[in-house]
């Protein structure tokens, strides 16, 4: 009888500890999170249980499967099945943070903390006290990238976000790899780059070494005017720059016969090309050089001081307008041919040892070239050329004193070489003067 009695006391609370767990209550941290029954073969949703707290009646013949929902954060599937022995109170946390990002152009990649995960559209899990980094890229677009925190002192991830690639972006490829990068003006760095256009606005990029033209472009984002900028662009520094500075520093500087600068000039020789400067002032030696960018020659210098030397025959010389120019000189008429050709004679040889050419009866006379070098730097020459001249009866003689020069030590021969100089060595300065004085 007493067997019996505790038998049944053990069926008793056997039946009751089932009964107690035929229905539970479950509750959710956020209290407008919704309660959805679950189909266990898809996880569809069957039907809708209530909003922040239900009470679930189990079945014995299923998983009772529910799903806890709420706008911006990760849902929570969980089984309840009747066969295990569940507390009558349920807690469910909804802890991990869900953003649906969507993204345009459609085709833009999306990466999470540097692994792409997907194009146009993804949802993003941050776990509790976690972040997530988030970037779309394009090629020829500047990327966007983002972080979201899951955590109480941050700012809440948004349930939705949406990125739009506006600003382009141009890879830019430079030539030296160490060339200068400047972007309005604003240094961006050495070596290859990448470069952004903000919608609406043109950029200048300038690339720059120490030796080298610079290169600028500019490019702009403005859809409904320009085409768009390009994904790459290769910016090649080819020719070369030599910044010339000079002492005297009032030297004039020329190219091609053209003053291009006094006393400092920056230089551009383009590839494959050749440029000849000079370098000039009175009183000096003229400094002329031959720069060339060409394969298998020497690369012109970065810089180029020019310390010109002082012209010695300057020195020797005086400015004059006589030089080089046929002057008519009349012979008064009260001196006879005979004579005047004895002064005119007298005064030639007196500054010319040698007369090349002498004819009393055609009145021409020619002197042989007077050569005179300096200090190894010019040469000198000089010569006398007298023929008669004027009208009717009257006597006249034009004298023509010829002044030249050529750089370095040549030969008086060399004719190709020299050229007029606007100057006269003084030994020679006075003849045209007592020329004009004593046949007066």
């Amino acid at each position: 009888m007493q067997k019996k009695f505790y038998t049944f006391l053990l069926l008793y609370f056997v039946s009751v500890a089932l009964f107690a767990q035929s229905k539970i209550n479950i509750s959710s941290n956020l209290p407008d999170a919704r309660f959805y029954l679950l189909r266990e073969s898809d996880n569809t949703e069957v039907a809708e249980l209530g909003m922040g707290s239900i009470e679930l009646k189990l079945d014995k013949d299923s998983k009772n499967r529910i799903k806890v929902v709420k706008e911006g954060f990760e849902p929570l599937i969980k089984d309840y099945p009747r066969s295990v022995k569940w507390e009558k109170e349920q807690k469910i946390a909804l802890e991990n943070r869900l953003v649906d990002v969507s993204v345009e152009p459609y085709d833009a990649e999306i990466y999470v903390d540097g692994r792409m995960i997907g194009t146009k559209k993804a949802s993003l899990v941050i776990g509790k006290g976690k972040f997530l980094t988030v970037e779309i890229r394009k090629t020829g677009f500047a990327p966007i990238s983002k972080v979201y925190y899951n955590s109480p002192d941050r700012e809440s991830p948004p349930v939705k976000d949406f990125f739009e690639l506006k600003d382009r972006q141009v890879r830019l490829e430079v030539a030296p790899a160490d060339a200068a990068i400047l972007v309005n003006g604003v240094a961006k760095g050495r070596g290859n780059t990448d470069v952004n256009v903000p919608l609406g606005e043109c950029v200048t990029v300038t690339v720059n070494r120490e030796g080298f033209a610079e290169v600028t472009q500019v490019f702009c984002n403005k859809p409904a005017t320009d085409p768009a900028p390009p994904t790459r662009f290769r910016a090649a520094l080819e020719d070369r720059l030599v910044k010339i500075t000079t002492a005297p520093n009032d030297a004039n500087i020329e190219v091609a016969g053209k003053i291009v600068g006094v006393g400092k000039y920056d230089l551009k020789v383009p590839k494959n090309d050749c440029i000849e400067l000079r370098v000039v002032k009175d009183g000096y030696i003229r400094f002329i050089k031959n720069y060339c960018n060409q394969l298998n020659m020497q690369e012109p210098p970065l810089n180029e001081f020019v310390e010109m030397a002082e012209d010695e025959a300057y020195n020797s010389s005086i400015s004059t307008d006589v030089a080089n120019v046929r002057i008519t000189i009349p012979v008064n008429k009260t001196i006879d041919p005979e004579s005047a050709w004895r002064t005119l004679s007298s005064i030639v040889t007196k500054s010319f040892d040698v007369l090349e050419t002498v004819d009393y009866n055609t009145g021409y006379l020619t002197t042989a070239w007077q050569v005179q070098n300096f200090n190894g730097m010019s040469t000198i020459r000089t010569r006398l050329i007298v023929s008669s001249g004027g009208n009717g009866g009257d006597l006249t003689y034009v004298v023509k004193l010829v002044s030249q020069r050529a750089d370095g030590v040549t030969s008086v021969k060399e004719d190709q070489l020299f050229s007029d100089w606007g100057r006269l060595l003084k030994r020679y300065g006075g003849i045209v003067e007592e020329v004009q004085a004593r046949l007066k």
